[in-house]
């Protein structure tokens, strides 16, 4: 078995002959470059975490994926050290690194820190090797995750963990036929591995290191023999706290400012989802310190106080709304959801930190309705696509439970882009175009606004219009309406100058479509090996003029098409003139946001048809310019 280096200065592994050479792997023929070894340790003793890596460089893509380490830590508890490493050329000649680590700062949210430290391995080429490791210390206990497959092809892995002595471990596990992870008993645990495919990374992914091969370890409680009794007591200690955090009595003259007597359950439900939406959520501007909260003799034991200081991250600002609607005496529960653009719920991990974001369900009509107080401008009655259709751990009236929270509707989140445009007989053009938008596709940019700021967020929303636009074509941003208020559509509006088109003789070819000119088709590759999972489901709709040269004939107009994709999506185009005006509808429409690989080849040919629609041409022949009076040319 491999010994793991775990203390600094250890030796490096002397390249054989064999691997000096190599200039291609046939494991893995045209790859980038290969994992030669990695060598995981984490001891929670010693609180270390010690990660050493050999890799071989075959192409130039290989030299610029891979010449540079990152790794992220979380501030707060980890620390890098112990950085060390060195380039081997295919000649022997080896290089060291002697410098520094340089430091950059990744999410700085609520009192989330976490960063990166990175290094650049010295003069890599083509054929070199690079080996280098690193130590990750860290605070209190970490039962390690791995995470088994890697973006490149491993040819021997082994990983060891060292639980704290005396410890209750266990530990969920996905792994390659004839591989086992072995209890050394006081030695650890270790698991080696040969020969590990790399996991492919392919447009629309679900969190990748859920879809492959994984071990992952967590300390248990000596009583707990499965991981339903985890869930349900570990829920029951949350619901506990979370119940004595809302303390809903506390919140019933706050509500009771708030809400009529005469008012619906609807009608008190908005108003407290309104107020709460109001506060400053620290979990989008920034974390305030310690020395500020006492400053403003700011507590934050209980809901009440998260109202009087008007001001909370996303987990307390959703608790707070729950209590309040406690308060106004509607049926209320709170819930802790993981969020499916960083995870899969695993119910065989029983790790509460799967769990990422606090949500509210609040019965209305004898309905539940799922909200996102904590989410910043979220539209009321819907979720930020993230915690839609993903696993947690609800409130009951009795108890806790392991639940699902409801998948996106398409009617949810709308576009609706019209443009207004006058196009002459060369092709210049001017005009204007309206976006208007709902539900994940507003969100986003509230949220960017948010923050950055206004401007950055309609700098990046011209940007990604622009660059779909037909060539040649520009948009100056004029502005967002209704950027901070969640219950309008948020409109964007642009003006529109340029040439487009290509003159060919007396033929004026022009897109037929307008804002999707120049996307490029989705799933370009013909084979998938990951299912696809979209962000949210949506409907687009185009309305569109363009208003012609005076005197153009349309030699050429893009044929009306019905696209089906029952029952998952739909699309519909319609193209025709109106007097001396072409006009077009554009409708688009995605309910399903999951598909198993075997649906691939259906969802590919969906997209790839509406892709060679949008790039149909229209056809005009302008009207021919006047002959002007002169003295005519002698012949």
């Amino acid at each position: 078995m491999v010994t793991v280096p775990v203390c600094l200065g250890a030796t490096w592994t002397q390249p054989s002959p064999e691997e000096l050479k190599m200039t291609s792997d046939p494991a893995v023929p045209g790859a980038a470059a290969v994992y030669l070894s990695l060598e995981v340790t984490a001891n929670d003793n010693f609180q270390e975490y010690v990660l050493y890596a050999r890799v071989k460089i075959f192409t130039q893509e290989g030299v610029s994926r891979y010449s540079d380490v990152e790794i992220p830590y979380e501030v707060r508890y980890q620390g890098i050290r112990g950085v060390e490493g060195r380039t081997i050329h295919s000649d022997g000649t080896v290089i060291p690194f002697t410098g520094k680590p340089f430091q950059k700062e990744l999410v700085k949210a609520g009192d989330v820190r976490i960063s990166e430290k990175a290094f650049s391995m010295p003069d890599v080429q083509v054929g070199s090797i690079l080996e280098y490791r690193y130590v990750l210390s860290y605070e209190g206990v970490n039962a390690p995750k791995w995470y088994l497959q890697q973006p490149i092809f491993v040819h021997h892995a082994h990983y060891h963990f060292m639980p704290v002595k005396g410890a209750h471990l266990l530990a969920t596990q996905s792994l390659p036929a004839g591989a086992k992870v072995e209890d050394q008993h006081s030695m650890g645990w270790d698991l080696v591995l040969n020969d590990v495919q790399p996991q492919v990374e392919e447009e629309d992914t679900p969190p990748m290191h859920n879809l492959g091969y994984y071990v992952l370890f967590y300390y248990a409680v000596e009583d707990i023999d499965t991981p339903a009794e985890y869930w349900e007591q570990a829920g029951d200690l949350w619901s506990s706290d979370a119940d004595g955090f809302m303390a809903p009595g506390k919140l019933r003259k706050v509500v009771e400012g708030i809400v009529a007597p005469g008012d619906t359950d609807e009608e008190k439900a908005r108003k407290l989802y309104a107020a709460v939406m109001g506060l400053e959520n620290t979990s989008f501007t920034r974390e305030h310190s310690a020395a500020e909260n006492k400053a403003d003799n700011l507590k934050t034991s209980k809901a009440i106080d998260i109202w009087n200081a008007k001001r909370g991250d996303a987990d307390e600002i959703a608790l707070l709304y729950v209590g309040m609607a406690r308060a106004a005496g509607l049926k209320a529960y709170a819930m802790m959801v993981t969020d499916r653009d960083k995870n899969i719920f695993l119910p065989g991990e029983t790790d509460w930190r799967q769990l990422d974001d606090a949500v509210a369900i609040v019965s209305l009509g004898g309905k539940e309705r799922f909200l996102d107080p904590g989410e910043r401008y979220c539209e009321f009655g819907e979720m930020h696509w993230k915690h839609t259709r993903t696993i947690g751990v609800r409130q009951m009236e009795k108890g806790v439970q392991v639940a699902a929270t409801p998948p996106p509707n398409f009617t949810d989140t709308k576009t609706v882009r019209e443009a207004d445009l006058t196009v002459d007989a060369d092709g210049h053009t001017a005009g204007t175009l309206h976006v208007a938008m709902t539900g994940a596709a507003a969100l986003r940019w509230r949220q960017e606004a948010l923050l950055t700021d206004a401007t950055q967020a309609q700098k990046e929303f011209s940007d990604g219009l622009d660059g779909n636009l037909p060539a040649g074509i520009t948009v100056s941003m004029k502005a967002f309406t209704a950027l901070t208020d969640s219950t309008a559509p948020l409109v964007a509006t642009l003006d529109v100058s340029g040439t487009m088109g290509t003159k060919t003789g007396k033929r004026l070819l022009l897109p037929g479509t307008f804002f999707e000119a120049r996307t490029k088709p989705r799933y370009a590759s013909t084979t998938r090996q990951n299912p696809v999972s979209l962000h949210y489901s949506y409907a687009v709709e185009d309305q569109v003029k363009l208003n012609l040269p005076a005197g153009a004939t349309v030699e050429l107009l893009p044929k009306s098409q019905v696209i089906p994709f029952l029952p998952y999506a739909r699309f519909a185009g319609k193209y025709g003139m109106n007097g001396n005006a072409y006009e077009y509808g554009r409708a688009e429409e995605v309910g399903g946001i999951e598909y198993e690989t075997s649906r691939y080849p259906e969802l590919r040919n969906f997209f790839q048809s509406i892709n060679t629609q949008d790039q149909a041409e229209l056809v005009l022949i302008p009207a021919p310019v006047a002959e002007t009076g002169g003295a005519s040319n002698p012949k």
